[in-house]
């Protein structure tokens, strides 16, 4: 007996077919067996490809290509750490400073609003034209 059952869905006929075929007989199965089971539902984490279309090849290896900034290139290391402090916020060290929150527990749309901050920024006010994002 599988101590786990994991589905991704995408709409609500996915959902009924996958509660109705899958949960249904998986939560009758195991709760036979006694004990307590949790239940949880949760947006899904940033996917693989929004961070390859991300670091990659993408916008942050064309924003450290492309933006200079009083006469200086930054690495894209150095741009995503001002980014999440611009956009997601920061949270504070013990000897006080201060450092980007991490960007790996957004969910895939705050993930995909986070980037389209990141591209505006660096378009508007950093001049960098994106070259084959979709393609990442």
């Amino acid at each position: 007996m599988t101590e786990r059952l994991e589905f991704e869905l995408h709409n609500p006929m996915q959902a009924k077919l996958a509660l109705k075929g899958q949960l249904f007989p998986f939560l009758a199965n195991v709760l036979q067996g006694g004990g307590r089971w949790v239940l949880t539902v949760t947006r899904r984490k940033r996917t693989q490809p929004q961070n390859r279309r991300y670091w990659g090849q993408g916008v942050l290896a064309q924003v450290a290509a492309q933006a200079v900034v009083n006469g200086k290139q930054f690495s894209a290391e150095t741009w995503h750490e001002m980014f999440k402090r611009m956009f997601i916020g920061v949270d504070e060290l013990p000897n006080g400073e201060l450092i980007g929150k991490s960007s790996t527990k957004l969910t895939t749309a705050e993930f995909s609003e986070f980037c389209t901050k990141v591209e505006a920024y660096a378009s508007t006010e950093l001049g960098v034209t994106f070259y084959d994002l979709e393609g990442r």
